[in-house]
């Protein structure tokens, strides 16, 4: 019993799925919690067969570069997430599809949807023309922020050497005799306390400060933004991935023929509305200028720090 036990995929999250009509078995994600993580399983099972993993029998390894919205899907049938597989062929040729669970029976041809996604990215694209401008605000933005993280680090500076020379006082108070032992050692732990807090909020902002090149990371990530659909179609799965899920913080729901989502990113919301508006103005160019300018000062977008 024990031996069939740790062969079962279950431990690590894994929940298997027989073969059905043309389609091959596969390994799904399980909704319970692995009690083992996926590498250490697999170590297991190379141990015990003799250093050699066995392939299982009806399965094929999914391809993540031709299933790369798997796990980021939601059936809009019955609301469960999809999955993806590969089938193959007359001709041996494997076919990939989303799909939910046997039972509901929703499926949709990988292809398609792939490409239909890189499409809905290009809902995202910043026109070049307005990267330079776009720049510029959000570095004006960015040194105000910083303006004010200067004055806080001074103020913070301050309150810690009023606290000290606080300390200082009551210690002279004692041994003038003004105040008690136990007075003293009250009102030097309060003081400890407030400067240990006060000087943890100044390590962590004078990090900050040390880790953030604004102007260079800004160009990069609106580089990035011109030709998102591009980066994403040409980038490594781990990209790809990076972009959907800084795109949609929530799953995205896929009928066939388009996406739809809930909630979308913040930042990528403001860009949908600033691109319907390029669309939508004949004074295109001025438009889209004074929108984004007041759009920066009315926010208060917070500075951008990294890529996607």
């Amino acid at each position: 019993m024990v031996y069939p036990a740790i062969r079962n995929p279950v431990y690590c999250g894994k929940v298997f799925i027989g073969k059905y009509k043309d389609e091959n078995a596969y390994f799904v994600n399980g909704q319970h919690e692995p009690l083992i993580s996926e590498d250490l399983f697999y170590k297991i099972q190379d141990i015990l067969d003799g250093n050699k993993r066995v392939e299982r029998p009806n399965s094929k390894i999914l391809s993540p570069d031709n299933l790369p919205l798997r796990n980021f899907l939601v059936c809009p049938v019955c609301g469960k997430n999809l999955t993806g597989s590969a089938s193959k062929g007359s001709k041996g040729v494997h076919y990939y599809y989303y799909h939910c669970i046997p039972s509901c029976g929703f499926r949709k041809n990988a292809d398609h949807a792939n490409k239909l996604f890189e499409k809905e990215l290009q809902k995202f694209e910043f026109p070049i023309v307005i990267k330079d401008v776009l720049q510029e605000l959000l570095e004006k933005n960015y040194k105000n922020f910083l303006g004010v993280s200067v004055d806080r680090r001074k103020s913070i500076v301050n309150e810690i050497e009023k606290l000290n020379l606080k300390v200082s006082k009551a210690r002279e108070f004692l041994f003038a005799d003004k105040i008690d032992a136990e007075d003293y050692k009250i009102m030097k732990e309060e003081c400890k306390v407030r400067i240990e807090k006060l000087e943890e909020e100044l390590t962590k902002q004078m990090a900050d400060r040390k880790n953030t090149s604004i102007k260079a990371r800004l160009g990069d990530a609106l580089t990035a933004l011109t030709s998102l659909s591009i980066l994403y179609r040409t980038g490594d799965i781990e990209t790809k991935r990076s972009v959907i899920s800084s795109i949609y913080p929530e799953k995205l729901e896929f009928d066939g023929s388009a996406y739809r989502t809930p909630r979308l990113n913040t930042i990528a919301n403001l860009i949908l509305l600033i691109n319907t508006d390029l669309n939508n103005k004949k004074n295109r160019t001025n438009e889209v200028f004074f929108h984004l300018s007041g759009l920066v000062a009315k926010t208060g977008v917070e500075p951008v720090t990294s890529g996607l």
